[in-house]
């Protein structure tokens, strides 16, 4: 089990390697990259589907 950095929910990291990503996710995926963070992974699906939905719409991070 790991803890999301973001939102602090326990999630199993099996749930990150779901093959059927959303376009959301990607482009979280993406933006995290960018910015440098070292592992995307410590945040859960959601909080990075979360933050994709945030980007697209152009809040950002």
């Amino acid at each position: 089990m790991k803890t999301c950095k973001r939102c602090f929910r326990e999630f199993e990291e099996s749930e990150v390697d779901v093959v059927d990503f959303s376009p959301a996710t990607e482009l979280a995926d993406i933006i995290l990259r960018d910015l440098g963070v070292d592992d995307i992974n410590e945040l859960c699906p959601q909080c990075r589907e979360e933050l994709g939905v945030m980007d697209l719409l152009g809040f950002g991070l």
